[in-house]
């Protein structure tokens, strides 16, 4: 799926209600769902596109994936949402096991912020943002372990 389907889908023909939302004129939101691959396409860059490029810039300028990702973390947050990278194993990949005790750590980083957040019998949402990032933290780690695992098998 390319930008702008993504965003014709979300839109689904409401575009002057997203402009009014958005504080944006209706042609402005109307050129966001057509292609702007290259000059011969009537779309304009939309905000999918900017992000896009946000993190593919801080991917080439060497940020860790965490932070090049940081846009879409945010989102799966904001929504209720659990990214998963899928991974993609270009090189020998390492030791299952060694894989397995990082799954294993992150899992024990889990629980231990789980334990000492639900002590008191109260979680404060500043333990359950942090119970939900460690979380999330797991299920990517998890995510890697099975992707080594099909890996090895083939």
């Amino acid at each position: 799926m390319q930008s702008h389907e993504a965003l014709q889908r979300a839109i689904n023909r409401k575009t002057k209600e997203h402009a009014k939302r958005l504080g944006l004129s209706w042609p402005t939101v109307n050129k966001w769902q057509e292609p702007s691959e290259d000059f011969s396409d009537s779309g304009s860059l939309n905000p999918l596109d900017r992000i896009e490029r946000i993190i593919e810039t801080a991917l080439i300028m060497g940020e860790p994936l965490d932070n090049a990702y940081a846009p879409l973390h945010y989102l799966d947050e904001r929504f209720g949402r659990v990214c998963v990278d899928v991974v993609k194993l270009t090189q020998p990949s390492g030791s299952l096991s060694m894989e397995l005790l990082k799954t294993i750590e992150e899992f024990g980083e889990l629980a231990s912020s789980s334990s000492a957040a639900l002590q008191d019998g109260r979680l404060s949402r500043k333990e359950a943002k942090q119970i939900i990032n460690e979380g999330s933290e797991l299920i990517r780690q998890v995510a890697t372990f099975l992707q080594m695992v099909k890996e090895k098998a083939r």
